[in-house]
């Protein structure tokens, strides 16, 4: 389950100029990293080429040998669905289902039977505590954000991409949702990256990597 990011060289640039450049990076399974940095720094560009759903200028993105940046987009789609687990910052749920229906969701749309994966998103949902069959839509948006946790969980990736996860909760909700983070990192071994500009996520970060536009990323 584990999943090991190895940068070399990378620049992104934007309209003709640098927007951000990381000479090297070496990140090794069962760490938090923040992505951090003013608005307009490109935390969730470099997110989405870290996923694969961008491809970088120049560099390459590794992970376990694997260079997302060479590969072609059906590839990047193909190892995402095996490797991935995805946290969006407005969370992209269904709002006219059930939990329970939108954490199966990765299950529809893949090569996997969500009959074989039901005990596994009840059992995820169980653990965020979140109730199975009430219409998303009423749930509060921590409830909501857990939701979409246990959705990135359900096919068990090895790294775990997620853009502002405490963005609009309360701080006691915002809490909860950076220590989970923390706990599948440290707990479960998996590769968890974040971009936010949440002090108190930051704080719990393993790995900072912080974002000026223009400049060569600082990394500590």
């Amino acid at each position: 389950m584990s999943a090991h990011l190895t940068l070399s060289d990378l620049r992104h640039d934007l309209g003709g100029e640098a927007l951000f450049s990381l000479p090297a990076l070496d990140l090794r399974p069962g760490q938090l990293t923040v992505l951090t940095g003013p608005s307009g720094s490109g935390k969730t560009t470099l997110l989405h080429l870290l996923a694969g759903l961008m491809t970088p200028t120049a560099g390459r993105v590794d992970w376990d040998g694997i260079d997302l940046a060479r590969l072609p987009e059906v590839a990047r789609d193909r190892w995402r669905r095996k490797r991935a687990g995805l946290v969006f910052q407005d969370f992209h749920l269904i709002p006219e289902l059930s939990p329970l229906e939108n954490v199966l969701v990765p299950a529809w749309l893949g090569a996997f039977s969500a009959s074989r994966k039901r005990g596994r998103a009840q059992e995820l949902l169980a653990r965020f505590g979140v109730p199975e069959r009430a219409r998303v839509a009423v749930l509060s948006r921590g409830e909501q954000q857990r939701v979409a946790l246990a959705r990135a969980l359900l096919m068990e990736p090895a790294v775990i991409f997620a853009d502002e996860p405490t963005a609009s909760l309360d701080s006691a909700s915002g809490a909860a949702v950076a220590q989970t983070l923390l706990a599948m990192a440290r707990t479960e071994g998996r590769s968890v990256i974040a971009a936010s500009h949440d002090p108190a996520l930051i704080a719990l970060a393993d790995r900072r990597l912080r974002l000026e536009r223009g400049k060569p990323v600082e990394v500590a």
